[in-house]
């Protein structure tokens, strides 16, 4: 006969299962540890309780005594460097008291200072020390060892920022134009490095007329020929003269000599020029090829100056606008390039009728071009023109791969709920009630 159950041990069962639960449901809350030392695992945890929205102080400060004690049993370079991250980010939330602060900021500098120690040919301790240097000059100071560490320019940017802003005076401002003319010398990306050649220029005439006894006139025109001997400034100037010359560099010549900041060093009017030679020479007796490459270099050159979107400058506009009738009314062939040449002004056409037309016009060269009728239909959006919205999105969609449709699918959603509604529009009277 079986031992008969009491409702005491039924009672201290439910509360033991209930207890299993519990604390189930409460690990299953609390995010899973790391493996020992697993670097990856612990930043990934840290963007989860420090820095995305949904994390608060009380989280992040749970993620630290786990980050101390993974620190405690290994230590690895990479660890002191997040545990510098997470006592910075931890010292910068509001919600924590000045002395507070203060303390971690220190436990984070002695994080970074063992990073450097451990790996003094990598900028990411000197970096971190810069970040909470407690005066200008220390911050300058730790950023002349990043830069010293490794040389890269974005470095070198911040060290003349810093240099400017923080320091100040004569021989930072002066240090800063030579460290932005270093991040010129070392940058590869030719944006970056005419952006960096321009504010060298910048920097250095500032400073010959803050400072006319320390610096001369002969540091500007030093980075001016720099300048032109990188870009070969004699054969651009010949591409430009010439257009039939050499046509298969003349689009380059165009991206570079149109470029914003090759603007800033040399002036846009030989840009403009040149444009405007290409344009002329296309509407003479040419071949077909010749034309369409004339068009296309024509077109690279009006996107670098003006990006992909509307310019603001009225006069720059026209301009461009008469730029493109002419190529288009050459019959250029094949009809896409004119169809591109169309698209580029819709693009800067600010009035959305008018952009519409231009579209069209477009699509009628280049029927199967989905991204052509995308814009349209995000114009007849604009315009609440409802039908003929949802007819271009839904062609596009069709014509358009999957990873191109982004935003497609909101603006469909959008023309569809709006056309819906001129032929039934919501019951604003209430449910009918019944007596």
């Amino acid at each position: 006969m079986g031992t008969p159950v009491t409702y005491r041990a039924l009672a201290i069962l439910g509360v033991v299962l209930f207890g299993v639960i519990a604390d189930e449901a409460a690990a299953a809350e609390v995010p899973a540890a790391c493996e020992r030392g697993d670097l990856r695992c612990l930043q990934e945890l840290r963007q989860s309780e420090c820095v995305q929205p949904a994390s608060t102080l009380e989280t992040c400060l749970v993620f630290l005594q786990r980050l101390e004690t993974a620190r405690r049993r290994s230590r690895s370079t990479g660890l002191a460097f997040l545990l510098g991250n997470t006592l910075q980010g931890i010292a910068r939330n509001d919600n924590v008291a000045p002395q507070a602060k203060e303390r971690y900021l220190r436990r984070s500098r002695a994080a970074y200072r063992q990073v450097v120690k451990d790996q003094p040919f990598s900028a990411s301790g000197y970096l971190g020390l810069a970040e909470v240097a407690e005066t200008g000059e220390e911050r300058v100071d730790w950023l002349r060892g990043a830069v010293q560490a490794e040389y890269r320019p974005e470095h070198m940017e911040l060290l003349a920022n810093a240099l400017s802003n923080d320091v100040r005076g004569q021989a930072a401002d002066l240090e800063a134009a030579r460290v932005i003319e270093d991040a010129y010398t070392y940058e590869m990306t030719n944006t970056e490095k005419w952006r960096f050649a321009a504010a060298a220029l910048l920097r250095y005439t500032e400073a010959a007329e803050l400072y006319p006894s320390a610096t001369s006139e002969r540091a500007v025109e030093n980075v001016l020929l720099r300048v032109k001997d990188d870009i070969d400034y004699p054969l651009q100037q010949q591409l430009l003269l010439n257009p039939e010359h050499d046509l298969p560099r003349l689009a380059d010549a165009f991206a570079t000599m149109c470029e914003k900041s090759i603007v800033q060093i040399l002036t846009i009017d030989e840009c403009l020029a040149g444009l405007e030679r290409a344009v002329a020479t296309a509407e003479g007796p040419v071949p077909a090829g010749t034309r369409r490459m004339l068009a296309e270099a024509t077109l690279l050159g009006i996107r670098t100056i003006a990006g992909e979107s509307l310019t603001r400058a009225a006069q720059a506009r026209g301009r461009f606008f008469d730029w493109i009738d002419r190529l288009v009314a050459t019959g250029l062939e094949p009809v896409d390039v004119a169809a591109s040449l169309l698209e580029a002004k819709a693009d800067y056409t600010p009035d959305p009728t008018e952009r519409a037309e231009t579209l069209l016009a477009a699509i009628e060269l280049s029927p199967r071009r989905g991204d052509l009728r995308r814009k349209l239909g995000a114009t007849y959006v604009r315009l609440e023109l409802w039908p003929e919205a949802l007819e271009q999105l839904r062609v596009a969609t069709l014509l358009l791969p999957p990873e191109e449709q982004e935003g497609i699918d909101a603006l469909v959603e959008r023309a569809d709920k709006a056309y819906q509604a001129r032929f039934f529009p919501p019951d604003v009277t209430g449910p009918a009630v019944i007596e």
